[in-house]
């Protein structure tokens, strides 16, 4: 049988994409079970309030209502992916604008959604605090006055109550000593907007206890084993009673990776006996889902006169508005925001992260977390040392760029460091020097980013019509995760990727799964899917030995066939299944928690117009260089490249979740939350270093967090070089722009 050629790095369509172009996929969303109840949740209109009382009478009254839930019912319950902060219904107060204080479960949603008009809430007042100056300030009311009692502290006790309630420090050498040795020190502040994912499927749960007493789950999120064991210790079930079904993703960005208030749903279910079904309207998303943090960032350099770095301080606030709930790590911050260093060899570096609780929509984690905000300060905070010092942009980021051996500014040390080389062919792709239409400037921004670890299952089936299944325990949203086992599968056993279908699988079928995140698919989904081709291998030699009598020794695997290389007697994989009755499985495990000893870098070059007359700002391209290893799938690639750059795009220039003095988001919809269209969208090139070493058997490095992670500094600094006056807050927008240049006139 001839040798197929090889599938790993070529351009193979997304096995999921017939699905979700056809509408077959099924999402948490399409499961409606009969006799199914609808939930809504009555949300406070007030930032801080105590809840007195709640008379739910005339909302059973009203017809098609099946059941209210109140906060007497939940008691003194909390959840939470790390730090448990956050009441299920707000038994004690309300923090923010929006705030869970009850839900009905009824017929319809329309009936739901009528019915909360009908529940009659008496509130007392408290005093709020909506920004960090107020939340931070003498005096300032504590959101959270019993946070030392609560499970998953971020860290030791605090001393005293306080909204400053996590921190996060990295520091190397003498910052004092660093300062001193400076010839010009640069402080500047830089402040960041809340910034919604903006995935296409709201957060939705449909909750069903069946007639065995089994809870059966289905919700769009990407970390349902967590999910899972998480609603099991909450009320005291066994995790096996729990069952999380497998359904598509609608996008995640992040932004997905929790319960979608499945406790919720599930106490409805409970008491109604029916199928109960949660699903946010939009509004929800924007005024009480789990944004990308604001921040407020002071950086204060001290560099040599020939441009060397001698001192990084750097003091960074990111506002968790009400709950720290839906951070996942247990310090319940942003190991992102590490990255305001940038990857500079700066031997005397303090950078220090500060959570603030305040009365507003609670944040949480966003594609690449605390780095967009981190890498926009500091690269702009790199393009004003240049021009303090009157020199090069470029060769003072090459004067001063990590290399092989080099501690970052968080005290890391990566193996092949690639760094230099990415930054000199974003030079030479972007044309970085060559000439420029007037009010035309070029900006650049660069960053790096590692893998995590985590745990993952692939299971193989080769069944007697010659079908060979791939089950993976990834609930991929959308970045390919099982398109890439499939190709993995097809390379190792040598059959064509259209024999290979993916079937998936559930909470039941497997121990658990982390879950996407931290960039790590591109490492445990192939590492696991290349362990299962070996497993399933030995297991067709091992039975071909038992059924035909051959030397296990002296048989071969190829391209769906075993060999005796004794005989040459050649017996199809398939035919062995029949002979059995039964589908031959192979299985790989990948549990590897370390994080890579690699990083990969980023770079981004801006070429962006300004109007002086308006200040209208128009990015005309976008050059984007990644340090990307081995590419699995070139289709799968390009789209993450893209898709990230489209996502920082609207960091940069149009997405402000805004809340006002009072803790409202005023930007509700999408009407007033601006994302990027694909007319907004400049020309994209992007080159890849895949020379440089990678993770684990094929050699990987992720890209999903990466290509996001420098646009806003790029597209900014582009605009400051092509109008002349800087912008120190996102979103970059023409009103300031033009404002800066029009200070100081009438």
């Amino acid at each position: 049988m001839a040798t197929q050629q090889p599938v790993i790095g070529a351009p193979v369509g997304r096995t999921d994409g017939p699905d979700k172009t056809t509408g077959r996929g099924k999402y948490a969303l399409d499961v409606v079970l009969p006799g199914t109840l609808w939930l809504k949740i009555l949300r406070s209109p007030y930032p801080h309030a105590r809840v007195k009382h709640i008379d739910t009478k005339r909302a059973l009254a009203h017809p098609g209502v099946h059941a209210v839930l109140t906060p007497d019912e939940v008691g003194g319950l909390r959840s939470g992916k790390a730090l448990q902060d956050e009441p299920l219904l707000a038994f004690d107060a309300v923090r923010y604008i929006g705030d869970k204080v009850a839900v009905v479960a009824a017929d319809d949603e329309d009936t739901a959604e009528e019915a909360l008009a009908f529940i009659d809430v008496e509130y007392e007042e408290l005093p709020a605090a909506v920004t960090f100056e107020h939340a931070l300030a003498d005096g300032a009311p504590i959101l959270h006055p019993d946070f030392n009692s609560y499970q998953g502290l971020p860290g030791d006790p605090l001393e005293r109550p306080t909204n400053a309630f996590a921190r996060q420090l990295w520091e190397k050498g003498d910052l004092a000593e660093g300062f001193a040795n400076a010839d010009l020190i640069l402080e500047r502040w830089y402040t960041t907007p809340r910034s919604h994912q903006a995935y296409i499927e709201p957060h939705n749960c449909t909750v069903w206890i069946d007639d065995d007493g089994q809870i059966q789950v289905w919700m769009g999120s990407t970390a349902v084993f967590r999910s899972k064991n998480q609603l099991a210790a909450l009320f005291g079930v066994p995790s096996e009673k729990i069952t999380i079904n497998r359904a598509y993703v609608g996008g995640e960005f992040g932004g997905k990776a929790d319960f979608a208030d499945s406790p919720l749903v599930y106490l409805m279910a409970r008491k109604t006996g029916r199928p109960v079904k949660l699903n946010y309207e939009y509004t929800e998303e924007l005024t009480a889902s789990n944004p990308r943090h604001e921040s407020s960032i002071r950086i204060k350099a001290g560099v040599m006169r020939d441009g060397t770095l001698t001192a990084w301080d750097a003091e960074m606030f990111f506002n968790s508005g009400a709950y720290a709930a839906y951070k996942p790590v247990p310090g319940s911050n942003l190991p992102g925001a590490s990255q305001v260093g940038g990857p500079y060899k700066t031997p005397n570096v303090r950078m220090e992260s500060i959570q603030v609780y305040t009365n507003t929509v609670p944040c949480g984690f966003a594609r690449s977390p605390g780095e967009v905000q981190a890498i926009f300060s500091g690269e702009t905070h790199m393009d004003l040392i240049a021009e303090e010092l009157g020199m090069d942009r470029i060769e003072l980021r090459l004067l001063n760029m990590l290399q092989t051996g080099d501690l970052t500014p968080a005290g890391l040390k990566y193996e092949d460091i690639r760094a230099e080389e990415v930054l000199r062919e974003a030079v030479r792709a972007s044309g970085w020097y060559e000439p420029l239409a007037p009010n035309t400037g070029r900006g650049l921004a660069i960053g790096n980013r590692s893998q995590i670890g985590g745990e993952t299952h692939v299971g193989l089936a080769v069944h007697p019509d010659g079908r060979v299944t791939a089950s993976s325990s990834i609930y991929d949203p959308g970045m390919g995760t099982d398109t890439m086992i499939q190709q993995v599968v097809a390379e190792e056993m040598n059959i064509p990727t259209s024999r290979i279908e993916m079937v998936p699988y559930n909470t039941d079928d497997v121990p658990f799964d982390t879950g996407i995140g931290g960039t790590r698919g591109s490492y445990v989904a192939p590492e696991a899917a290349h362990q299962a081709s070996e497993d399933l291998q030995s297991s067709l030699r091992q039975l071909v030995a038992e059924l035909e009598g051959w030397d296990e020794d002296s048989t071969a695997y190829e391209a769906g066939e075993l060999v005796n290389e004794q005989t040459g007697t050649r017996v199809a994989m398939e035919t062995l299944s029949a002979r059995t009755g039964e589908p031959v499985k192979g299985r790989g495990h990948v549990l590897d928690m370390n994080p890579s000893k690699y990083t990969s870098f980023v770079a981004q070059v801006a070429e962006v117009h300004v109007d002086p007359d308006s200040g209208e700002i128009e990015v005309k391209r976008v050059t984007a260089v990644h340090d990307s290893a081995r590419v699995i799938n070139p289709i799968g690639y390009h789209g993450q490249v893209q898709g990230g750059m489209m996502n920082g795009f609207g960091n940069a220039l149009t997405e402000d979740l805004a809340v006002d003095e009072s803790g409202r988001v005023t930007t509700p919809t999408f009407a007033e939350f601006k994302i990027p269209s694909e007319r907004d969208i400049p020309e994209l090139t992007i080159s890849l270093i895949e020379h440089s070493e990678g993770r684990g058997r094929y050699g990987t490095k992720g890209v999903g967090e990466h290509s996001n992670i420098t646009t806003a500094g790029a597209i900014a600094n582009a605009v400051a070089a092509a109008s002349g006056v800087r912008v120190y807050s996102l979103p970059v927008t023409a009103e300031k722009v033009w404002r800066a240049l029009n200070a100081g006139t009438d």
